[in-house]
């Protein structure tokens, strides 16, 4: 199926007409998913509008939703795009962060509209298939999409085992291929699964490690220095420090004189002390 064959704007007007929804639950439809604006609204502000409570703004929702729902499953275009979407997110593993399958299905759909406004309408979408499924954000996670239940189950041993015996970002590799095996997942796809991780990171070198550690999530001027000249294993001068970590070069090298893990061995040009 191609995705760049389905105008995604008629497609969820159809649906919505096609349910033959009075005005109010038509507009409830429209402003709560954000169709046509990139802005969604609260119950309370639609409730507000049509001097009802939260409560009926819910309920008038959820039947409104009920009845596109049914209406949707005669649409040819509605089960192409689930059953396009179910293969999708299931090649990747299972699971799909939020803001990189909207970006993903914007590219492949070649949408003309902006991307937010497009994403509601994918959203709506799923919610009017009731897949896929949606997990919201937590501590450890960012929102994602995800395929089963099996799936969440075995993100959350993955995880919960990778934080408890990474140590070093030279061990990732070994640890990860040890935790992700007895899943039966190769090392892409248990990647893949822990690009949904707050607490695991990507490091601007390549990197991947907890988060909070230097190598993955340098802040300072002088981590990012440091890091730089390690990834390097050479002596550099401060002001090509500077353009490589996107800093001031007078503010570089302040940094660098004040910290004792860097040693001046020429005029203006530094390296890691060795210990």
């Amino acid at each position: 199926m191609n995705l760049y064959s389905i105008d995604f704007d008629n497609l969820t007007e159809d649906l919505i007409e096609s349910a033959g929804l009075d005005a109010r639950s038509a507009n409830i439809i429209h402003r709560r998913f954000g169709l046509g604006s990139p802005e969604t609204a609260t119950l309370q502000e639609l409730g507000a509008k049509y001097s009802v409570t939260r409560e009926r703004v819910r309920q008038l929702e959820t039947q409104a939703v009920s009845e596109i729902r049914r209406s949707a499953e005669s649409l040819k275009e509605a089960a192409d795009i689930l059953d396009f979407v179910r293969s999708y997110i299931e090649s990747a593993g299972g699971v799909k962060k939020d803001e990189i399958l909207v970006r993903e299905l914007h590219l492949l759909a070649k949408a003309k509209e902006e991307e937010a406004m497009f994403g509601n309408r994918i959203k709506f979408l799923f919610e009017v298939m009731k897949y896929p499924y949606f997990y919201g954000e937590t501590e450890n996670f960012h929102d994602f999409w995800y395929s089963n239940n099996d799936i969440c189950a075995k993100l959350d041993i993955i995880h919960e085992e990778l934080l408890s015996k990474l140590k070093k970002v030279e061990h990732f590799s070994e640890i990860l291929r040890e935790v992700a095996s007895p899943q039966g997942m190769s090392d892409p796809v248990a990647m893949n699964l822990l690009s949904v991780s707050k607490k695991i990171g990507v490091g601007p070198y390549g990197d991947i490690g907890l988060s909070h550690w230097e190598e993955i999530n340098p802040k300072t001027v002088r981590a990012k220095a440091f890091l730089l000249l390690k990834k390097q294993d050479r002596p550099m001068h401060f002001t090509d420090i500077a353009e490589a970590i996107g800093s001031h070069a007078p503010t570089v090298h302040n940094e660098l004189i004040k910290d004792p893990r860097f040693e001046l061995v020429s005029r203006g040009t530094y390296a890691l002390k060795l210990e």
